[in-house]
Parts: C-alpha cells; sequence; structure tokens
C-alpha cells in the first residue's frame, strides 16, 4: 500500500480525531483492524517532549500535553503514522521513537513519555470527541469542518481526557506503557 499525508483528512492540532479518521480510512482499504492501533503519548504531568515535529523550528523539540498517532503492522513491520512530524510517513516504529523522543533517561521524570496502546477497533468504535480541549485555545476558524466524533447508540465513550490520562485504567484493551516498553514490545502485540 502506498500513503501519502494529503490522501486522508487533516486538521491541525485535533491529532487525536485525525488518527481516528485515518485509522476509519485504512481498515476501509481492507487493512486488517487488529494490526492497527492508536499509541497517546502523554504523562501524569501531561507535558512530553518531542523532536522533528512541524510545530517547532526544525532541531527545537516541541512540549505538548499529549500527542496521538496510528501504528500499524504492514508486512510484518510496525510503522507508525504521524500527521504532525517531519519523518516520513509512515515511518518505522523504532525509527519514529528515536527520532521523536529525546533520550527518556536524560529528562526529568516530569516529561518523560508514557504510552497507551489502544486496539483500533475499540477507539473507532468508542472514541467521543468534544473538542472541549481546544475552546477558548484557537478561533472557532480553526476546528475540524465536519462532526464531532461519535460513538453509536449503546456504546460507552471514551472521552480524549480519559485516553490521555496516563494514570486511568480503562475497560478498551489498551494498555499503558513507558515509551521504552512500547519499543521493547513491538508490533503486533501477543494478546
Amino acid at each position: 500500500m502506498q500513503f501519502e499525508r494529503n490522501d486522508f483528512r487533516y486538521t491541525a492540532l485535533f491529532c487525536e480525531e485525525n488518527v481516528w479518521w485515518l485509522a476509519y480510512d485504512l481498515v476501509e482499504r481492507d487493512l486488517p483492524v487488529a494490526d492497527v492501533w492508536v499509541l497517546v503519548f502523554s504523562n501524569p504531568t501531561q507535558s512530553i517532549l518531542m523532536l522533528n515535529q512541524r510545530a517547532a523550528p526544525p532541531g527545537r523539540p516541541v512540549a505538548w500535553d499529549y500527542h496521538v498517532v496510528l501504528a500499524a503492522s504492514l508486512d510484518g513491520e510496525a510503522l507508525v503514522f504521524d500527521f504532525d512530524s517531519r519523518l516520513s510517513f509512515p515511518v518505522p516504529l523504532a525509527e519514529y521513537l528515536a527520532a521523536s523522543f529525546p533520550p527518556q533517561a536524560a529528562l526529568p521524570r516530569s516529561y518523560r513519555t508514557r504510552v497507551r496502546l489502544i486496539p483500533a477497533a475499540s477507539y473507532l468504535e468508542r472514541f467521543t470527541s468534544d473538542r472541549g480541549h481546544m475552546a477558548g485555545r484557537v478561533p472557532p476558524s480553526a476546528f475540524p469542518d465536519y462532526p464531532m466524533i461519535e460513538p453509536g447508540a449503546g456504546v460507552s465513550p471514551i472521552t480524549l481526557a480519559r485516553f490521555r490520562d496516563m494514570r486511568a485504567e480503562l475497560d478498551d484493551g489498551s494498555r499503558l506503557l513507558p515509551l521504552q516498553g512500547l519499543l521493547d514490545a513491538g508490533l503486533p502485540l501477543p494478546a
């Protein structure tokens, strides 16, 4: 499969919705949903440092409260899709982690990244966006021009705030790992 960033829906500053739509589109293109994962990067202080993000000048880190990307196992290789990165789209998982995060041991604990690994099937079914985290921070014209993502009737929704809470245990099949744990675990993950 060939992938181009511009072939997918994108709104700056709404990575969680961009990734929902990307997962939806990839599954629609017949990528097995079991081979797709959503990665939410954050930490208990909601302050992580990332490198090679287009929001920062080249060579400079950016501090995010969270960031959401998609990972997929394609032809036996774990790849990451990050719309906001200067890296390739997609890029191998190990390369992405090495180029996107400073060495964690060198950082104060308050900046060390954790990751919530979410099966895409669960994210597609349960994610709900109220866009409240951006209210008052960006003008209304910067919001996505499509309706908010909501789960179907009878589905217990999970908000962005819950997904990025690195202390919360959720009933969605997700796992919390330190950043190095993601590299050690690899994709696809054992059940």
